[in-house]
């Protein structure tokens, strides 16, 4: 693979970061190709990968994804939320269509499985964000006719644990509304994945749709919770009331997502419950790990004093 260079967006992130460094370890020749709209990211990845490129690309600006994509054999998709997945992808579509070398984009998505656009609350559909954008970038990416593979992560990721455990620290309470049915993956995992699929050079995986989870369990959020309570002998009690959410950390959500950031999500948690028992287990992600995934459990007991610091 000594000619193959991959284009990786969001390299400083949870899952991107551990895909490079697989990369790295597996085939160091793999020329890298890093991405991150930071500058102080940027500069922390050229330290890490001192022979890496490292690049800021916006996928609103043709003329920027053009240069992203120049001369790759691969790209890494993955999206912020609320990105104008429609635009975005068009101009993803016509720049790659413009690079002769490219022969896999991996697109990471976040569907619940079964799920489809117009099953979207219509309120919500013009908004954007996690309840539609993955549709949306989806049906832009299966019109183009580019070599896609989809890894879609239908579950929350391990480290949302450490995103929400400022309640768990400071009130010991996880809070989620709409206690439901839901799957777990390591995020870092999902980007050990994705290396694997571009490094097997396989076109087998050209159009495939993968869902990754991690295989062991679908839990309630109150079984988190107690979970929880066990790996950092605490009691750790579940509150699954939008209002106490509201109250506890709506205002967050707002500073993150704008004014109705609250509503949102509190609309998005709904939708889930009611499409609860679509969630499934998969033995898709050890397939391409080529090993057992890692379980929620043995992810607390790695990172619990990344939930709360002894």
């Amino acid at each position: 693979m000594a000619n193959d260079s991959v284009l990786i967006f969001g390299a400083a992130g949870h899952i991107s970061l551990p895909l490079a460094r697989w990369i790295r370890y597996k085939s160091p020749e793999t020329r890298l190709r890093l991405v991150s709209r930071s500058a102080d990211q940027r500069q922390r990845l050229q330290v890490e990968f001192p022979d890496a490129e490292v690049i800021s690309a916006d996928y609103l600006d043709p003329a920027s994804m053009a240069a992203a994509l120049e001369g790759v054999s691969a790209a890494f998709i993955v999206t912020p939320d609320f990105l104008d997945e429609q635009r975005a992808m068009e101009i993803l579509c016509a720049e790659a269509k413009s690079t002769p070398t490219l022969r896999q984009i991996v697109r990471i998505l976040g569907n619940l499985p079964y799920t489809k656009l117009g099953d979207i609350p219509e309120k919500w559909r013009s908004v954007g964000g996690t309840l539609t954008q993955h549709h949306v970038a989806r049906a832009v990416l299966d019109g183009s006719g580019l070599p896609v593979t989809y890894l879609n992560m239908p579950a929350y990721l391990m480290d949302d644990l450490v995103r929400w455990s400022g309640p768990i620290r400071e009130h010991s309470v996880l809070l989620m509304p709409y206690d439901r049915r839901h799957s777990w993956v390591d995020p870092a995992e999902v980007g050990q994945a994705a290396a694997n699929i571009i490094l097997s050079r396989d076109d087998r995986h050209i159009g495939q749709y993968y869902d990754v989870e991690s295989g062991y369990e679908v839990l309630r959020f109150g079984d988190v919770a107690n979970m929880l309570s066990d790996v950092l002998h605490r009691q750790i009690d579940y509150n699954d009331s939008p209002e106490t959410w509201r109250s506890m950390v709506g205002s967050r959500y707002r500073a993150m997502f704008g004014d109705h950031g609250d509503e949102y999500f509190l609309a998005f948690y709904h939708f889930e419950q009611t499409h609860e028992f679509s969630v499934r287990n998969s033995n898709v992600l050890e397939t391409l790990l080529g090993r057992p995934p890692t379980s929620l459990r043995s992810w607390m007991m790695c990172n619990a004093n990344a939930v709360l610091p002894r």
